[in-house]
């Protein structure tokens, strides 16, 4: 099976999907902003206007549902990557838990995977991908399928992820300047923010990491690895 392949019609589809999904919201967010049909600004009143913008509901929604998809594209682009570590070793015909102990994925699946792909023999050395966004990835996903308050859609970085990741990938412009001006200190954990070019950051990342796997002799590893004693 050419596990590359399969790995980047995946992700070539979460692009894509990313892309036509926006859309409604985007358009939607700049109607507001342009005062556009249907969002025509109302007239002038001092007696019944609010400082509050007109339509702000809307474009918040909107702003939520943009997020939303974005989350929902980082959370495909998790479950494609652990898919994709578990076909290979399935390929192998091995089963990494029976050899090496359930433990083995107790610091989450990527550690696990490499941890035992190292035993095989991979040198991770080697490999350009950076699993510092590939970590964050499977965080950003985390952090967006298990919500913390009923009163808001807002999905935050947790705060240990930001001491490992003090910058992460997922974040909005708005905070990061808010990261700068204060010394480099968040004083409370940011909102994982999903951009295009994030997401397209991370989906190369993911293809760097199938690319240069689809290079690996597997069966010489796995044959050395049922000779060993």
């Amino acid at each position: 099976m050419d596990v590359d392949f399969f790995l980047k019609e995946r992700t070539a589809f979460i692009k894509h999907y990313y892309d036509e999904a926006i859309a409604p919201f985007a358009e939607t967010m700049q109607k507001v902003e342009d005062g556009l049909p249907p969002f025509l600004p109302p007239p002038f009143d001092p007696e019944t206007m609010s400082e509050e913008p007109a339509f702000l509901e809307e474009w918040l929604r909107a702003q939520t549902g943009l997020q939303v998809v974005g989350q929902t594209c980082v959370s495909m682009l998790s479950e494609s990557l652990k898919i994709f570590f578990v076909t290979h070793e399935k390929n192998a015909g091995l089963d990494f838990e029976k050899l090496w102990g359930k433990n083995i994925f107790s610091k989450g699946f990527i550690h696990g995977y490499r941890t035992c792909f190292a035993k095989m023999g991979v040198d991770w050395s080697k490999c350009p991908a950076n699993f510092s966004i590939l970590e964050q990835v499977v965080l950003a996903r985390n952090a967006s399928q298990h919500a913390t308050s009923i009163t808001s859609t807002r999905a935050d970085h947790n705060v240990a992820v930001l001491s490992k990741h003090p910058s992460p990938l997922f974040v909005s412009s708005h905070e990061m300047n808010l990261l700068a001006s204060r010394g480099g200190s968040w004083m409370m954990p940011p909102a994982v923010h999903v951009t295009r070019d994030a997401l397209h950051q991370a989906v190369a990342e993911v293809e760097k990491l199938a690319e240069w796997m689809s290079t690996i002799n597997f069966r010489a590893l796995v044959k050395a690895l049922k000779a060993t004693p």
